[in-house]
């Protein structure tokens, strides 16, 4: 079942990059001056032309990246897969999820503007987090292509919360919240924050299921590959939850 699951991220990001248009970044002398520019091609034609700090050029630049992050995510994934199974990765029809009720709920979610700034604060890609376990995290889910939102207000029954991340897997339209408690040995930081799982749990978010606890203290270390076992232990719940849907239809 797990390699199931990892056949449906590669078959993901396969499909993903081919609905990208065919972008090249190039250099024109303008006026004895070496611009560097974007090109949008159609087959062999070139159509587009603009220099990159244009607002289309910005706009063709920003998508190239898009789809350049993407290849370097299923190389990665690719790459995982013959290492355990010594052969390349089959590919698996997955459904589309571009309009569904997850995927329109994950869209809909605003981020909060943070200005952080405790010693605690990072800052990674242009946005603050409030302590580098967060930005750590953030940084994961980018090198596994894991769509996030942080600290967005989420409606949990009659209260509304700001998990520190919401993710959105489309290979399997799976929401996940991602609570990150980062001063277990604190008493007074367990206090403030022991009923919160109970918050979540009023407007159906379970642990195990559809929400994510990470808990670190002074003693524990953050390990990538147990992030990761984690998010894909939901994966595997989600994934035997729409296999008994079907055995039953």
């Amino acid at each position: 079942m797990r390699n199931k699951i990892k056949q449906l991220k590669i078959s993901y990001f396969r499909d993903k990059i081919k609905s990208y248009p065919d972008i090249r970044l190039g250099y024109r002398n303008i006026r004895n001056e070496v611009v560097p520019i974007v090109m949008l091609y159609e087959g062999k034609r070139r159509v587009e032309v603009h220099k990159t700090n244009s607002k289309r050029g910005i706009e063709l630049v920003r998508i190239k990246e898009e789809a350049d992050n993407c290849k370097r995510i299923l190389s990665k994934l690719e790459s995982e897969w013959v290492e355990l199974y010594g052969i390349p990765c089959e590919y698996m029809r997955i459904r589309h999820y571009g309009d569904t009720e997850n995927k329109r709920f994950f869209d809909q979610l605003s981020e909060r503007c943070n200005t952080y700034d405790s010693m605690t604060a990072v800052c990674y890609n242009g946005k603050i987090y409030k302590s580098k376990l967060e930005g750590d995290f953030a940084t994961l889910m980018d090198e596994y292509g894991i769509m996030y939102k942080y600290e967005p207000e989420v409606v949990t029954g009659t209260n509304t919360v700001n998990p520190d991340f919401v993710l959105y897997l489309p290979w399997l339209d799976l929401i996940i919240l991602v609570e990150i408690f980062g001063a277990m040995s604190d008493v007074a930081y367990l206090n403030r924050n022991k009923l919160k799982p109970f918050k979540y749990a009023m407007g159906e978010w379970i642990l195990g299921w559809n929400f994510l606890a990470m808990c670190y203290s002074d003693k524990t270390t953050y390990i990538r590959e147990m992030v990761m076992e984690d998010i894909e232990n939901i994966e595997l719940r989600r994934c035997l939850e729409i296999l008994n849907s079907r055995k039953f239809q």
